[in-house]
């Protein structure tokens, strides 16, 4: 029995740029072009002989394309921050961020995991300051005093500064790695990078260049790469621009196996992407605000961020957004994953003529200015 595809004729691009400028009917077919910037102009006629060689799916060893459901709560008061999370967790997310303003004590680190079972979902810790030794001695103790298994306690944790500050105490490092099998004590934030299409080659190659930069200080360090890159995550912002924000996450991950191929490392290397949906393409209508913000997190889940947070579409407003907004911004996400099954395919953009061609330009555009920073 025949398949599918062997009932059509195939058609060379030569043959079909023929046919669509017949139909233009003497209009220039390089009007339709899109230049991203003066170096990348994109046809919108992708065709498989663009490709010179089969484009695999960027599995990175994920076996679905299942990513966390994130939230984020700004710790002020412990006890509210503590409910908040609580009730985004029994709403259906699995990711926390707390976004905290100062190291907190024992005392006030029990309050605001009150109710919260770390060995079930992943926690994470955003802080404006640059000090982590000291919340990392209270976290740790916090986790032994409830008895968890470490092996399942999924963390990350974002200090103000330069990742490198913190590859550069090995012991400490070294320390909290092996008795947090599963965090991640190093994130390249680069989301105060994302300046729009025109500059998202710069973004990735500087976010490129910060994580080869933590590997080199882990190096220099004398601890082992081939291990300790497993310590890095990355933390992203989305744009406006649907198509450009799937290639983006898609071409990091090209131009991160690149690096980690020129160190010769070894170990599965699945790269931690968090992408976060921020105000900075909010409006001031908040139903627009609530589509637009389904569209790029569905370029998002399609380029593969492994966690993806979606604020409020009335955040702009005073930086919280209310209970109704916070609810609705969730609900994207369970939508995607429950009624659209958007877990299911790993790398759904794989073999998408236009989005591998879109998605090689950004990487080799990307790797040329990494290696000239």
């Amino acid at each position: 029995m025949a398949t599918l595809f062997e009932q059509f004729q195939s058609v060379s691009k030569a043959e079909w740029l023929a046919k669509v400028e017949k139909d233009l009917k003497g209009k220039p077919i390089d009007g339709l072009n899109w230049a991203i910037n003066e170096e990348i102009v994109l046809t919108p006629f992708a065709h498989a002989d663009d490709l010179t060689k089969p484009t695999p799916a960027l599995s990175n060893q994920r076996a679905t394309n299942s990513w966390e459901i994130g939230v984020k709560v700004q710790v002020g008061n412990m006890q509210l921050a503590n409910k908040e999370a609580v009730n985004a967790l029994m709403n259906g997310a699995n990711a926390i961020a707390f976004e905290l303003r100062k190291s907190p004590t024992k005392t006030e680190l029990s309050t605001l995991l009150k109710d919260i079972e770390l060995e079930w979902i992943s926690t994470h810790f955003i802080f404006k300051s640059k000090s982590w030794k000291r919340f990392m001695s209270v976290f740790l103790d916090y986790v032994a005093a409830q008895k968890y298994d470490v092996a399942k306690v999924v963390c990350t944790f974002s200090f103000k500064g330069e990742v490198v500050e913190n590859a550069k105490d090995s012991s400490r490092l070294a320390e909290i790695a092996n008795q947090l099998p599963k965090a991640q004590l190093m994130t390249v934030n680069t989301r105060t990078l994302n300046r729009g299409t025109e500059k998202v080659v710069a973004e990735i190659a500087r976010t490129l260049a910060e994580g080869n930069a933590a590997l080199i200080a882990l190096n220099q360090q004398g601890l082992a790469v081939n291990q300790y890159h497993q310590q890095i995550q990355f933390s992203i912002s989305i744009g406006d621009s649907y198509f450009v924000n799937i290639a983006k996450i898609r071409a990091l991950k090209l131009g991160w196996q690149q690096i980690l191929d020129a160190w010769q490392i070894t170990t599965p290397a699945i790269p931690n992407i968090e992408a976060h949906l921020t105000t900075s393409t909010q409006t001031d209508n908040e139903n627009y605000n609530k589509i637009k913000a389904t569209a790029q997190a569905m370029a998002a889940v399609i380029g593969g961020a492994k966690r993806l947070y979606i604020y409020p579409s009335d955040e702009i407003k005073d930086g919280l957004g209310t209970p109704f907004a916070q609810r609705i911004a969730l609900n994207i996400q369970h939508l995607m994953q429950l009624e659209s099954y958007m877990d299911r395919v790993i790398d759904p953009a794989a073999g998408s003529y236009y989005i591998e061609n879109l998605t090689n330009k950004l990487a080799e555009a990307a790797w040329e200015k990494f290696q000239q920073l």
